[in-house]
């Protein structure tokens, strides 16, 4: 896996750590006290595959292609066994006295890595690890041992749980530069459609609604394909707590509907608020088109423990009772998908009664579980 971002900008910081680190080392062990060492040649053995791993490590996490569990344990695992090597390089006095382990602070850069691909735990392990690895190689811990374990349970903690942080508040930010993006384009082509297709859909249902023969039907249909289209283009998004499914409620009064909703509905999923406030848009739409031009509506919810219940009356000129079933058969679906199909597909119920004359009563019930 490649890494970007915010991830690959934490490798290329561990990548100069441990080139950084290497150097310090590496002039410890080939300047400074090239000739204490009981065994030189081991310690340059040492210093040289610290060489080889940074090398290969730098150019991986450089690269952002070192973001693999393995390879981080592989890493891990070699450090240790180069630190052991210390044993074979330096006098008993030495290890037990004032001088550093072979690998000393390039040995942290498995732990910042863990934290970076496994997050503080990962971190905290890779700082076990290698200070179990010191603690061997001084056969016992002193206070020099116990301060060096703090330092890397520390800094594997930290850069573990920050790397977490800022890979998770990248992936929102993503999100919300996704969700910002997506709505501009709704935006824009809503005004494209406003500006053409919904104004002549308008127009022809307007104009020949009233008519009694195929031209009314016509308009009708136009009427219907207007509120689905509108519908579309006039969606925000999901609301993502019960305060904004009851803002969304109440956002659909006007003078001829009123709204009755608590002021903190249930704790509805975001999906299911979507698709209810979307159906209910949907309702009102067929009241504004079907009803007559003087019928008001009354929006109704009640939450009821089981379920939500939302409630859309009107009193227009209704219909007969066999018009949905005629509608649907004809292939006009306006109801049977923008309504029945959203509440249905949640698992919940629709039922619509109406009159001529008495208005239509829809009532929509969406289980809160």
């Amino acid at each position: 896996m490649v890494v970007d971002g915010v991830r690959l900008s934490l490798w290329r910081a561990a990548s100069v750590y441990r080139v950084v680190t290497l150097a310090f080392c590496l002039y410890l062990i080939y300047v400074r006290w090239t000739d204490l060492y009981a065994h030189a040649v081991v310690a340059e053995l040492v210093g040289a595959a610290m060489a080889a791993v940074t090398v290969v490590m730098v150019w991986l996490g450089w690269t952002g292609r070192a973001h693999h569990l393995p390879l981080v344990i592989g890493d891990a695992a070699v450090t240790a066994v180069l630190t052991l090597l210390t044993i074979w390089a330096q006098t008993a006095p030495q290890r037990h006295g004032g001088m550093t382990t072979l690998t000393t602070i390039w040995a942290a850069g498995p732990t910042l890595e863990a934290g970076i691909v496994c997050g503080w735990v990962g971190g905290l392990i890779a700082a076990l690890a290698q200070s179990g690895a010191s603690v061997i190689v001084r056969a016992g811990y002193d206070g020099r041992t116990v301060y060096n374990a703090i330092i890397l349970l520390v800094a594997g903690s930290v850069v573990g749980y920050v790397s977490s942080l800022a890979t998770r508040s990248e992936a929102q930010l993503e999100a919300a530069v996704s969700a910002r993006s997506a709505l501009l384009e709704r935006e824009r082509l809503a005004r494209t459609v406003h500006d053409g297709v919904l104004q002549i859909l308008a127009l022809v249902h307007r104009t020949g609604r009233d008519d009694p023969g195929e031209w009314g039907r016509l308009a009708r249909e136009a009427g219907e394909q207007e509120a689905r289209l509108r519908a579309l283009i006039t969606s925000r998004g999901e609301p993502s707590s019960p305060e904004d499914l009851g803002t969304a409620l109440r956002a659909l009064r006007s003078e001829r509907v009123s709204v009755s909703a608590p002021a903190t509905p249930p704790p509805l999923p975001a999906h299911a608020a979507t698709e209810l406030v979307a159906a209910v848009r949907a309702a009102l739409h067929n009241v504004e088109v079907h009803a007559g031009p003087a019928a008001h509506a009354w929006v109704f919810v009640e939450d009821t423990d089981e379920e939500l219940r939302v409630t859309v009356r009107d009193d227009g000129v209704g219909f007969e009772p066999g018009r949905l079933v005629e509608a649907e058969r004809d292939g006009r679906l306006g109801v049977a998908t923008s309504v029945r199909g959203r509440i249905e597909q949640l698992g919940g119920s629709v039922h619509i009664t109406a009159r001529p004359g008495e208005g239509t009563v829809v009532e929509m019930a969406v289980p809160l579980t």
